[in-house]
């Protein structure tokens, strides 16, 4: 471990030191691509939505990859070292969520099918995206109501029953939450011209904020966002780390120029931890086609504070109780992954999980982490289909295996996209019958 360490942080040694202290700029102005003019015109707008929804593809997002272990369900579970509560989790397996106990009890589901939460969906010609067949993130509320990402079709509630309360059909994708004051935040990707890419269009990524009925308050693109922190540059550099590196990306997804994987609201007291450039309610986004994390004033639309390595295609930017930040580091090697975490203000390696030369942690494409109360980080493996809550010292408390298998011959291990420890006792709504399981 110090030796990896010791690695990473020559690397990082040559990315510049401090916070960026960043002017304020106007956002600049966006808009839906223009109809087509023609039916020629028309014919290629569609080709080139779906060159780009391939580009997208590209990541490697579906439902399962990999052979099973055989390990399935919770195999460590430390009583006295975990942090109690319970998990909500999202996989490849089917469009449906699972509340778990940390025994990997089933306490309760949420499922509901493409046609029933988007029967007139705009885009019914991609029957055949394997997305449609599964969930990417799910929020949960206090009275049982699940808000979901369906990735790049949209978002959706669900009271506890899984019946529908209301749906938006657009290219929503990877990550979404619930601010202090109930609105809804998450990521959306549109095809159109950018600044910076003049020689055809690409995907823009915006954040968007809701109300608590899904109706749109505001939107800020990242493109305008990162302007004040030169984000061509960061794309060339990206590109530059991409082939040196070994990331055996498609060249198509120089169209794809940030793909924005993962959004945190910053809370009053994680502004607090950060320092007086930084307010509540600003967005901490990792970037995977910049290798860039940065926190995004979203009422000025400018960016307060990035950083572009030492991690690579990194998922899952999380500000942790003691200010620092940890990500999922997709890429330590070809084949080897890590949870990273680093001091913000020096950017400073300040801790790293890889697993061990025997069982590396590892995802090509995907991962998560959580800050956890009591101190450790709950990391998913998105690839493997595994999740474990690791102390500060590296010790395995909690582990689990999924179940589910995809494909054919269900000879493929469900892709695990999101478990997230809910910490706490189980809420009132699901009765006593779901004692079983909870707790530590």
């Amino acid at each position: 471990m110090n030796a990896l360490i010791s690695c990473l942080s020559a690397i990082r040694s040559a990315w510049p030191l401090g916070l960026m202290l960043l002017v304020g700029l106007s956002l600049q102005a966006w808009g839906e691509v223009d109809e087509p003019a023609s039916l020629e015109d028309a014919g290629r707008a569609i080709r080139t939505e779906a060159e780009l929804i391939q580009e997208l593809s590209a990541m490697g997002y579906l439902a399962g990859s990999g052979s099973p272990r055989p390990t399935q369900g919770v195999s460590v579970h430390d009583r006295e070292r975990v942090a109690p509560g319970f998990n909500l989790m999202t996989s490849g397996h089917g469009p449906v969520a699972v509340l778990m106990g940390m025994d990997g009890t089933v306490l309760h589901e949420w499922t509901a099918e493409f046609a029933q939460v988007f029967p007139d969906h705009p885009r019914s010609e991609r029957v055949e995206d394997p997305r449609r067949n599964f969930w990417r993130a799910a929020v949960l509320l206090p009275e049982g109501e699940l808000l979901v990402v369906w990735e790049l079709f949209g978002i959706f509630k669900l009271d506890r029953d899984s019946n529908l309360i209301w749906a938006v059909p657009e290219p929503a994708h990877h990550d979404l939450q619930q601010g202090e004051a109930g609105e809804i935040i998450h990521l959306q990707a549109q095809r159109m011209m950018i600044d910076g890419i003049p020689e055809r269009p690409a995907i823009e990524d915006f954040i968007v904020t809701r109300d608590a009925n899904g109706k749109e308050l505001r939107r800020i693109a990242l493109s305008a966002s990162l302007k004040n922190v030169n984000w061509p540059k960061l794309r060339k550099r990206f590109w530059h780390r991409a082939d040196s590196r070994g990331y055996d990306l498609n060249k198509g997804m120089t169209y794809d120029p940030f793909h924005t994987n993962s959004l945190q609201i910053l809370s009053q007291d994680d502004a607090g931890r950060l320092g007086p450039l930084f307010k509540a309610g600003d967005a901490l986004v990792s970037m995977g086609t910049l290798d860039t994390i940065a926190i995004i004033d979203l009422q000025e639309g400018v960016t307060r504070w990035s950083q572009q390595g030492p991690f690579g295609m990194q998922h899952s930017a999380r500000l942790r109780e003691n200010g620092d930040i940890v990500v999922f580091n997709n890429f330590v090697a070809a084949t080897r992954s890590s949870a990273m975490a680093m001091n913000p203000r020096t950017r400073a390696l300040t801790w790293e999980f890889a697993g061990s030369e025997s069982d590396p942690l590892y995802s090509k494409r995907s991962g998560g982490v959580q800050s956890l109360d009591n101190g450790n980080l709950l990391v998913v493996e998105t690839d493997g289909g595994r999740a474990l809550e690791v102390t500060e010292s590296g010790d395995v408390v909690w582990e689990f295996h999924t179940p589910y298998r995809v494909g054919e011959d269900r000879s493929k291990i469900a892709h695990l996209y999101s478990l997230k420890r809910l910490e706490g006792p189980l809420p009132s709504w699901l009765g006593s019958g779901a004692e079983r399981g909870a707790g530590d």
